[in-house]
């Protein structure tokens, strides 16, 4: 312990007349600058007046949090759970712009700022490093959008507070928490660092990168970067593995070091070994709680999807990277859309790639899988970080689609939305992500020239762009296009991305299918029903739905038989593909054949809340009749499968 105390206090000395961290390719736009609209804006819209509107009520870990009472009286996690919610609180109040949940989140602000003791210290509890990591994040969330004054010297005085602590209390002195998500604090001290260019908040910056779990290599190569018999548990836990996921291109700011911009891929190339064991076609990990496995069962948590979305954030902010941007549109459009209820008033905290059936039967998951609704949407799913954490990731998303850069903006991600900055306003529309065309128009802006990038995704090979109808340039795969002029009200930037249906095939040959960003489903008819009595996952309490309860827990159930094998031709092409319809009711039609070969079509006899996987494929040739199935978006589905057995068309 001795010689880590010296170690962090010589790091100090050495650069305490550092050069300033190296700049983003992008800055993050400030929350309220990207505001959602039509069918997005309906989406978060349904949050703010649904679980995120009444937290403070249904939770009393939230509404009593010690943040807020000053006591104990949430509860073991009040002072974790409170700052997970603000943190999505604040997000979605300035992304809607919505006064009244703004006027909750300053409550929030308020109680936080004026715990701050005369040593710099800060809420319930002392020297808490990696909760009030959480509540750091809102902070500057907050001091972004709003020029709060108070913000900066209350996070100088609490870094001032840690860096005399961390010579006897290192993050790993409290918890390998902290040690694992030491990127969330190290990010708010690059941004501290940048808004006041002090020498001191870069040679902090050093100390917090220097304390954090070495995921880069952890990425890379897998093993235990950390010491300690138990470190690589914590890298394997899905929630941290995202979380970490933003700390290499942080770290890249301080040391320059060009191995880093390879980690992000690294972690998610379909040829490394994550991605080989743990893999899904929606491009998240199987993972409850551990790193899993890839079977079609297995679940991938709604707190990882969350932090996928921030850490892409940093990843596409750091290095302009459109793969990062690719990813973070799919995990939003499929993962989230699925494990967040379009009404808005229930999650499901985990997500399952083939999930049949919504019902509180035995998983067998590692955590969190069996008598505690973890596949049931509504407001108690699972383990209660969840439903306090996932409420920042629609607005995340969101605040993600337009950047900053080189004095003008970037297209991030695509989605109707409108783009409020000094530079310009553009008002995005289109039917993308369910179609092929987005169109942004200028309305404001600043005169002068100034470059507009546009992001072309990397499934797309025959993308066009065009400005007033004239090609703007060639569209290359995986890229942003530049396009640079002098932009006047009334420009449009029309965007072509042809959507072509891609196959791909998993393990023991199960075969998922993709059109563009979006995953498709068998289209599965429900029969829903109301969970009358049950018990709060993890605490004392029940809950009784007497017929009017606003936020109910639901078993979904299918109300036809769902075993279907697709036909394939000789080339690997779905038989009888069409698409029809439009928006979000596009719809495509393939052949198919029912089978319960290999026990396909049932759910399992012990763990029986989990489907039978698929059979190794190809499925033997059998005498069925060939039948025409609807497949859906993965997003607008809660019952699904997504992984499908198959048969060659002979």
């Amino acid at each position: 312990m001795k010689a880590k105390c010296a170690f962090f206090l010589l790091l100090t000395l050495l650069l305490a007349d550092a050069d300033a961290a190296l700049p983003a390719a992008m800055e993050v736009l400030p929350l309220g600058s990207v505001r959602p609209e039509g069918a997005l804006r309906q989406r978060l819209q349904a949050q703010a007046d649904g679980l995120t509107g009444h937290a403070e009520e249904l939770y009393e870990d939230i509404g009593k949090s010690d943040w807020l009472t000053g006591g104990k009286k949430g509860g073991m996690f009040a002072w974790e759970r409170g700052p997970y919610y603000a943190k999505g609180l604040i997000a979605l109040a300035f992304v809607l712009d919505d006064a009244e949940l703004k006027a909750k989140a300053g409550r929030w602000v308020d109680a936080i700022l004026s715990s701050q003791r005369e040593n710099g210290d800060f809420g319930p509890k002392c020297r808490n490093w990696w909760a009030n990591m959480l509540a750091l994040v809102l902070l500057r969330d907050w001091a972004a959008a709003t020029g709060d004054k108070r913000v900066i010297p209350f996070l100088e005085r609490y870094f001032r507070f840690q860096s005399a602590e961390f010579r006897t209390y290192p993050f790993s002195a409290e918890s390998r928490w902290a040690v694992a998500r030491a990127g969330d604090e190290l990010d708010v001290v690059l941004w501290l660092d940048g808004k006041t260019d002090r020498d001191e908040w870069r040679a902090f910056a050093e100390s917090v990168a220097a304390q954090s779990t070495d995921w880069a290599r952890y990425y890379k190569r897998g093993g235990n970067p950390g010491d300690g018999a138990s470190a690589n548990g914590f890298c394997s836990h899905i929630v941290n593995f995202m979380q970490g996921l933003k700390t290499p291109a942080l770290q890249w700011r301080l040391d320059g070091d060009e191995a880093k911009r390879m980690v992000y891929h690294s972690a998610f190339s379909p040829e490394g070994w994550l991605m080989k064991c743990y893999g899904r076609p929606d491009g998240m990990l199987n993972g409850s709680e551990q790193l899993s496995d890839r079977s079609a069962s297995e679940g991938t948590e709604l707190c990882a999807v969350a932090e996928r979305i921030v850490s892409c954030q940093t990843q596409i902010a750091v290095f302009g990277d459109a793969e990062a941007a690719d990813d973070m549109e799919v995990v939003a459009y499929n993962t989230l859309m699925s494990m967040v209820a379009p009404d808005g008033r229930g999650i499901t905290y985990y997500c399952l790639m083939n999930q049949p059936e919504c019902v509180d039967r035995p998983l067998n998951f590692a955590n969190n899988g069996d008598g505690v609704g973890s596949i049931c949407p509504g407001p108690h799913s699972g383990f209660g970080c969840c439903r306090s954490n996932f409420h920042m990731a629609w607005p995340k998303f969101v605040q993600s689609m337009c950047m900053a850069r080189e004095g003008g903006l970037a297209a991030v991600a695509y989605g109707p939305c409108t783009v409020s900055t000094p530079t310009a306003t553009i008002v995005e529309r289109g039917s993308y992500p369910f179609g092929n065309d987005v169109q942004l128009e200028v309305k404001k802006s600043k005169g002068g020239e100034w470059p507009l990038f546009v992001r072309i995704p990397g499934w797309c090979d025959e993308a066009n762009v065009a400005v007033n109808g004239e090609s703007a340039g060639d569209a290359k795969p995986g890229t942003f296009l530049r396009v640079l002029r002098r932009w006047q009200v009334g420009d449009v930037v029309t965007l072509q991305f042809p959507q072509k249906t891609q196959l791909s095939f998993w393990d023991r040959g199960a075969m998922a299918i993709r059109r563009g960003p979006l995953l498709y489903a068998l289209k599965m008819e429900a029969k829903e029903c109301v969970v009358k009595r049950y018990k709060v996952p993890y605490e004392e309490r029940w809950i009784e739905n007497d017929g009017e309860c606003e936020f109910p827990r639901k078993e979904i159930l299918p109300a036809a038989p769902w075993g279907y094998a697709l036909l394939l031709d000789g080339e690997r092409r779905l038989v009888g593909e069409h698409v029809c319809g439009s928006g979000d009711g596009v719809e495509l039609k393939a052949s198919a054949v029912r089978t319960d070969f290999g026990g396909w079509g049932h759910m399992r006899k012990v763990t029986s809340g989990r489907a039978v996987d698929p059979p190794p494929s190809p499925l033997p040739r059998e005498s069925g009749e060939v039948e025409t199935v609807s497949l859906v978006p993965f997003g607008l589905t809660q019952i699904r499968i997504a992984l499908f057995p198959w048969v060659l068309d002979k």
